[in-house]
């Protein structure tokens, strides 16, 4: 992600052209007003850079950044939202749609890196979401399981290879897998909110058990407003050809996502080939 910093570089942010403006009147007018050319550089550039830093994210690609956690919440069995604050009460998580961010702990002096895709929107203020379902044995879920309202937590971010062009295809089948919702809720967000695309979807999600459904209201609530959205809710172990065939056919205007455990995401995209998708209408989280 860029460092807003990076714009005082920029003639059209105010920078160059102000300061050359004033030191071309210095010229012509005479260098005795030097010092007051100097004064109102000083002041520009100060107003840029507080600008700047402003406008700048809490979020950094390269950087580790602190995030306070405001809340956290069970919604299903083993499985929490997990609320952190940004930088500023009006400032929202603008990433890239389906994208991740790097979540860093340190366990016994050696760094723990796991990645979760914020579940909130881009109206969102002042606050990004992450869903995690916690394992047993897992590093970092123990972590966040045993973290406190005002304890911090490094992020940084985001990540992720997928570039969603609104309109690319008339039918978008995602197949979601648990956890796998994450990104795909993002996909939807983004489709349903944005007025000119015109994107169908398909949503085929599968969970062991109906317990094990997450965020279900949610999406229900967003099929009811959205008609161009469609949801399909699959229990088991495996999806099966029946369900699979809920999903658009594989045409030239159709694509397919797929994000859940590896071996779901495996056995998905087996499917695909076997229903005829091609390679490049598949894309897998």
């Amino acid at each position: 992600m860029e460092d807003k910093r990076e714009l005082l570089k920029q003639p059209i942010h105010g920078i160059y052209i102000p300061i050359g403006l004033i030191l071309f009147g210095t010229w012509i007018f005479g260098w005795e007003y030097m010092p007051y050319s100097i004064g109102f550089i000083v002041v520009i550039v100060s107003i840029q850079y507080y600008g700047a830093l402003k406008r700048a994210s809490s979020m950094h690609q390269v950087k580790w950044q602190e995030f306070e956690l405001l809340d956290k919440t069970l919604i299903a069995p083993m499985t929490s939202i997990y609320r952190f604050k940004l930088r500023r009460e009006d400032e929202v998580l603008d990433i890239p749609t389906g994208h991740s961010l790097a979540c860093c702990f340190n366990v016994d002096g050696k760094d723990e890196v796991r990645f979760y895709t914020p579940i909130s929107n881009q109206f969102d203020k002042g606050f990004f979401d992450i869903l995690v379902k916690h394992y047993e044995h897992g590093v970092v879920t123990k972590k966040l399981a045993n973290l406190q309202v005002g304890q911090t937590v490094q992020f940084r971010g985001p990540f992720g290879k997928l570039q969603y062009v609104p309109n690319s295809a008339k039918e978008l089948a995602l197949v979601a897998g648990g956890t796998g919702i994450t990104p795909m809720l993002q996909v939807i967000t983004a489709i349903i909110t944005n007025l000119e695309d015109d994107t169908k979807i398909k949503l085929l999600f599968a969970n062991n058990t109906e317990r094990d459904i997450l965020l279900k209201d949610e999406l229900d609530n967003m099929a009811q407003k959205y008609p161009g959205l469609e949801i399909k809710y699959v229990t088991g172990k495996f999806v099966d050809k029946k369900s699979f065939e809920f999903l658009p056919s594989p045409t030239s205007d159709s694509k397919i996502f797929i994000c859940g455990p590896p071996a779901f995401v495996e056995y998905i995209n087996e499917m695909t080939k076997d229903a005829g998708f091609e390679k490049d209408q598949v894309f897998c989280f």
